[in-house]
């Protein structure tokens, strides 16, 4: 009997440890609310490894967008930050100061790749505009009629266009109502091959309001979302996602994190600000890979940016739909200004408005993302770092900043030749294709 007891009391030990550490490094690395239990490393001494590339047209943008760089880095706390802009369809300038790994003191490159989190969504948002365009994807087709068989029986009248406009009524990742969904999105620890597999984590419950009645931010909406968009291309979403967006715009860093080659390592550093970091712990985001769970890079992200200004791409009227933002039930628009997979504001500078932009940012285990378009100027921004920092304005802002100076030195440029159609950008058509 004794040793029934011990056996009996081993089982019970191990379950608890098999399953709730997991629990407990979620805890740890993104709620901070119980110790990291991992020794932290600063990063090695000296200055910091950088690299840029750009024409010599933007010698002078470059020190300005290095100094931008240097104090965003400095204010986040992150051992890396890699940044790129495409003006005009056209990888115009790259840049990247740190590290990519602090143990083996490897340099941060532009070919590195990133968590990009939420900016997934934009991603996914351009599959969807692309099946707009060219294989007759309705935005109002209800989920009764364009997701068979239907998973949960109280989404039979959300629409796609209140997935990708978060106004579904969906619960985001800590509503989820199905206990071993929860455990999933906690634990992290699950491959997920299948989309469909992916929604069976949270198809449990009420909505939390009837379709188009409020907003409220649910990565779950555009996981949903990627099933429907498979179901309605008849091939997986990855297949889907390589075939009309990734190839198209040569995005060839970008997608699953189970197909990167040069992944940057995450680290974790308490509430962004200590100058000791600590590598992520491993996890697995493929439960929510369209909404948050893929990879990039600045250049692959600009690229992005730039296909919805490229009409070859991506038509007028398909992009107008994509980046229109979305009115509820009562008719007024959203309190985000959220469209369909992108947000629309304006950017103030001395308090008068400069340019309208389109963005999503993104934050995930180790990772910050923010890629931004400029429509007015042609322009596309993307910065990543591998780490999180709080709060995210003090990292999100380096894109804004970033494009605001690109457009001071068109104007600039303007200025200098007023006779001229050459923009800086003109001489730098050879970057796209590295």
């Amino acid at each position: 009997m004794k040793h029934l007891l011990s056996l009996l009391t081993l089982l019970l030990v191990t379950a608890l440890v098999y399953f709730g550490w997991p629990v407990y490094q979620f805890f740890a690395f993104n709620l901070e609310k119980v110790p990291v239990l991992a020794s932290a490393e600063p990063l090695p001494t000296g200055p910091l490894p950088r690299q840029q590339r750009h024409s010599p047209a933007l010698s002078a943008f470059n020190i300005r967008a290095s100094d931008i760089l240097r104090t965003t880095r400095a204010a986040s706390n992150a051992p890396g930050i890699s940044a790129a802009i495409a003006h005009r369809g056209q990888l115009v300038w790259q840049g990247t100061l740190g590290y990519a790994d602090i143990a083996t003191k490897t340099a941060l490159t532009p070919e590195h790749q990133f968590r990009i989190g939420s900016t997934s969504k934009a991603v996914t948002a351009t599959l969807m505009a692309k099946l707009i365009q060219a294989h007759h994807f309705n935005l109002d087709t209800p989920l009764k009629d364009s997701l068979v068989p239907l998973p949960n029986p109280a989404w039979r009248d959300i629409t796609p266009r209140q997935l990708a406009s978060h106004s579904a009524g969906l619960p985001h990742y800590k509503g989820n109502q199905d206990p071993i969904g929860l455990y999933h999105s906690l634990s992290l620890n699950t491959q997920f091959d299948r989309v469909i597999d992916a929604v069976a984590q949270f198809d449990e419950g009420p909505l939390r309001t009837r379709p188009g009645d409020a907003f409220y931010y649910s990565s779950y909406g555009t996981v949903l979302l990627s099933a429907v968009l498979a179901q309605h291309g008849q091939r997986p979403y990855l297949e889907l996602l390589q075939q009309h967006v990734l190839t198209p715009l040569g995005m060839t860093r970008s997608g699953a994190e189970s197909q990167a080659n040069k992944l940057v390592t995450f680290y974790f550093n308490r509430q962004g600000q200590d100058a000791q970091y600590i590598p992520w712990r491993p996890v697995n985001l493929s439960h929510r890979l369209a909404g948050g769970g893929l990879v990039s890079t600045p250049g692959d992200l600009v690229r992005l940016g730039s296909g919805y200004l490229d009409t070859a791409y991506l038509h007028a009227d398909v992009r107008e739909q994509i980046w229109t933002p979305q009115r509820l039930n009562h008719g007024e628009v959203n309190p985000q200004n959220y469209a369909l997979g992108w947000r629309r504001h304006e950017y103030q500078h001395n308090d008068q408005p400069a340019f309208t932009y389109y963005h999503h940012g993104g934050v995930s285990r180790g990772s910050q993302s923010m890629l931004i378009v400029v429509p007015r100027h042609q322009l596309s921004v993307a910065v990543n770092i591998n780490s999180k920092t709080k709060p995210f304005r003090t990292f999100g802002q380096a894109a804004l900043t970033l494009a605001h100076a690109y457009i001071q030195q068109l104007d600039q440029a303007q200025r200098d030749l007023p006779d001229t159609n050459v923009s800086a950008a003109s001489s730098t058509a050879s970057l796209l294709a590295k």
